[in-house]
């Protein structure tokens, strides 16, 4: 069944422009659980409730499709950001199309944040899902980001252990 979905969510995609398949991206969900498993909790008066510390970066997570067009857009808005922004977030990529663990995690945090809509580019900030790349939604990603990294700092992994 699993199958059937992502066969067809690749026929749905018809308008996006095919990437080399060497550039996938399939980062294991384990490695990434692991690490948030083992972060270890600092100990002074600076963290928040998720044992984050107020000046470290927050993690945001990106669900993309190897050949996405829109995609594709969004991790070259990424890359092509001013390195002053890259103290407020890490990026963490997970490519859907191809790595059926990496689309049921995605599908896991859209359940628990209560998303009922499944396009790409899917973004996670804070308990915030953000779908789509266009240039209003490039800014309203900038302005989430710097508003989750100075409040909330809600981090979804976290959540789902």
């Amino acid at each position: 069944m699993k199958k059937i979905l992502l066969i067809l969510l690749l026929f749905i995609s018809v308008g996006c422009n095919k990437q080399n398949i060497e550039e996938i991206t399939k980062e294991p969900v384990d490695e990434i659980d692991d690490t948030l498993n083992n972060k270890e909790e600092l100990e002074d008066n600076t963290q928040n409730n998720d044992g984050v510390s107020d000046d470290e970066p927050i993690n945001i997570y990106l669900f993309w499709g190897d050949g996405c067009g829109a995609c594709a857009n969004l991790k070259e808005f990424f890359n092509n950001l001013d390195n002053s922004y890259n103290k407020y977030f890490n990026l963490i990529k997970y490519e859907v199309w191809y790595n059926e663990e990496n689309y049921e995690l995605m599908h896991k945090i859209g359940d628990y944040l209560n998303q009922t809509y499944y396009a790409y580019p899917f973004l996670v900030v804070g308990d915030e899902i953000i779908i789509g790349a266009d240039d209003a939604k490039k800014e309203y990603i900038l302005e989430k980001i710097i508003e989750e990294y100075n409040n909330d700092r809600y981090d979804v992994m976290d959540r789902l252990k």
